[in-house]
């Protein structure tokens, strides 16, 4: 059918004015799915020197409302259009060809500021940030999906906050992130495998409440530092990590309540120079190919099932100056690891059946079938497994002389990165803080009793000298932010030594304001620990004495947790401040880092540490189950 001349050209705008109509609505949409609603009226009197100032300008008001305590002050002079001048404010001159030598914000570090709050979605108007420090705040609620629009975000820490959620993958998102920070949050649910497709230089994801295990692709992480701990991740170690060789330096996985043998493929990590899987529910032999990792300076396999003879080759690892291998069940060890190439190194090796050193289990612990070899294929972990190491025929050998030293764990320092879009920030790869192990809790019925004492204390702190990453960067626009504050590696087995300063004393938050709903918040108190891991199953059962006592630690500074305050089910709406914010401060301070002489930073004094606890004896676990 034909419509006459002028009925067509009606049709046609009807057309025209409807596409346009429905255009509208989804540019609308999807605003409000990005959350990038503008509340902030900008003074008409207010000179900007370019647009993206004034676009920064709009997102740290914002965000500035949404600062609901701010102890020191920090904000107080987030007035006016001076952007650039306000505290914790780095701004750097932009060589983006649209905006060359223009000046935009490329850096926040408000690192130990002590603040409550939210983050907003107008943060996503700083498209230009490279570098987003907010360690060691009282920042609560979820990462907003605007971060999206930070393109050129290098650096993203977020550690010893209050975030709550499932991992935020808009991170995943980010094309020039390098460097992860999210530990001692409250984030939950699974580590997404796409995290270790990225081309990240540093993960550091313990003190959470990851669950579910490590994703298969673990090894494709091109990573130097990876940090696991203090999760309930369950599962095996992946047979992937032996790919992660050319760029490893440190694998932490401690009390990650991880199960199966340690896969034979660790061999290949020939540049690690600190690996701690203590604290787990590991079994099996020490896998030979451990004598490969010929950087090993830090050795940690305390608290799982270990058991069989410890190979010969570990002891022939010139670097190695730390050992710990007490709470397993290993039955011997070769003439040569008594030897005087460990006599300068600290080794712990108690509470295992080694008849000729002081403080071991009991021949009845013993001889049980814990201190069996086992059938590391029985565990389903898809890794290819060496046969177990042959016994030797043990020479008499008397307690080794220990010389305790402290050494030095590596600060990851890149001084000199350039982003993608020719920004050049210090980059400061934060090394690690290990969590407090639970107490080891193997118990088969009917529970067994392990009557010696535990080992006697150790601390490693401070770090090494700082080794330079060597990723290439394109030539670049000068930033120069101050670093936070560096990491501080506690030494895993029992007892554990914080060496890392508190927070600034608590400082009440107030509430939240009622008038907007929040983004999705679970509160909780501050972490002292995450959840232990459950009791071990293991199959045939036997009679046995119960676990070494609880580990003696210095817990963080924290007030007393207040009890969890409830979930708000997520608004349709974009991000106003969450209803209730936990009072008090974060569970632990992260440690700030070491700078390199270009930059110097200085961070204030710990507090004195707290009292030491120590237990005469731990009660039996409870009764596990079994098959």
């Amino acid at each position: 059918m034909l419509f006459p001349p002028p009925l067509r050209l009606y049709f046609f705008f009807f057309l025209l004015l409807s596409s346009i109509f429905l255009l509208q609505i989804k540019a609308n949409h999807e605003d409000d799915e990005s959350g990038l609603e503008i509340h902030i009226k900008v003074d008409p009197s207010l000179k900007f020197e370019n647009p993206k100032l004034r676009q920064a300008y709009i997102a740290l008001q914002s965000w500035k409302q949404a600062i609901l305590s701010d102890p020191f002050n920090f904000t107080a002079n987030w007035k006016g259009s001076d952007v650039c001048s306000y505290n914790g404010i780095y701004c750097a001159h932009s060589h983006s060809p649209s905006y060359l030598k223009t000046r935009v914000v490329a850096g926040i570090d408000l690192n130990h500021a002590d603040m409550a709050g939210y983050l907003v979605s107008e943060l996503g108007l700083l498209s230009d940030l490279a570098l987003f420090h907010l360690n060691s705040n009282r920042f609560c609620g979820e990462v907003p999906l605007t971060f999206n629009r930070m393109k050129l975000l290098y650096e993203l820490d977020l550690s010893n906050n209050r975030f709550v959620g499932k991992f935020p993958k808009v991170v995943l998102s980010l094309p020039s992130l390098k460097f992860l920070d999210l530990r001692y949050n409250e984030f939950e649910g699974k580590i997404p495998s796409k995290l270790f497709d990225r081309k990240l230089d540093a993960i550091f994801l313990n003190h959470n409440r990851f669950r579910f295990g490590i994703p298969e692709n673990m090894g494709n992480s091109p990573v130097s530092a990876l940090v696991l701990a203090d999760n309930n991740l369950g599962g095996c170690i992946p047979g992937s990590i032996g790919q992660m060789g050319k760029t490893l330096n440190e694998l932490i996985l401690s009390n990650d309540n991880l199960t199966g043998c340690l896969p034979p493929q660790i061999g290949n990590l020939k540049k690690v120079t600190v690996l701690d899987i203590s604290s787990n529910r590991l079994r099996g032999p020490l896998p030979s190919s451990v004598g490969n990792m010929k950087s090993l300076e830090e050795l940690h396999v305390a608290n799982n099932g270990f058991t069989g003879v410890i190979p010969p080759s570990i002891c022939q690892l010139s670097n190695l100056e730390n050992f710990t291998f007490s709470s397993n069940f290993f039955t011997g060890r070769p003439p040569l690891c008594a030897a005087s190439s460990l006599a300068d190194a600290v080794v712990n090796g108690s509470m295992n059946c080694l008849t000729s050193l002081a403080r071991q289990r009991s021949a009845k612990q013993c001889s049980s079938l814990l201190a069996r070899p086992v059938d590391c294929s029985m565990f389903g972990c898809h890794n290819i497994f060496s046969p177990p190491p042959p016994t030797f025929k043990m020479a008499p050998e008397s307690e080794i002389t220990l010389r305790h030293r402290h050494r030095r764990l590596r600060c990851h320092l890149l001084s000199k990165h350039v982003l993608h879009h020719h920004l050049l920030i210090p980059k400061c790869h934060l090394p690690v803080e290990l969590p407090p192990p639970p107490p080891p809790s193997p118990s088969p019925p009917p529970p067994y009793v392990y009557s010696s004492p535990p080992p006697p204390p150790y601390v490693y702190s401070s770090p090494p000298p700082p080794y330079v990453y060597s990723s290439p960067p394109p030539p670049p626009y000068v930033y120069s932010s101050p670093p936070p504050p560096p990491y501080v590696y506690s030494s895993p087995p029992p007892p554990y030594v914080y060496s890392s300063p508190p927070p600034p004393p608590p400082s009440p938050s107030p509430p939240c304001p009622e008038s907007s709903p929040p983004p999705p918040v679970v509160y909780y108190a501050p972490v002292t620990q995450s959840p232990p891991p459950p009791s071990p199953l293991y199959y045939p059962p036997v009679t046995q004495s119960p676990p070494t006592p609880s580990p003696v630690y210095y817990p963080p500074v924290t007030p007393s947790p207040p009890p969890p305050s409830p979930y708000y089910d997520p608004p349709s709406q974009s991000p106003p401040p969450p209803k209730r914010c936990n009072e008090g401060h974060p569970p632990q301070s992260s440690p700030s880092y070491e700078p390199t002489p270009e930059y110097s930073y200085s961070s204030s004094s710990p507090p004195p540490s707290p009292p030491t606890v120590s237990y005469d004896a731990s009660p039996p676990p409870p009764p596990p189950s079994y098959y």
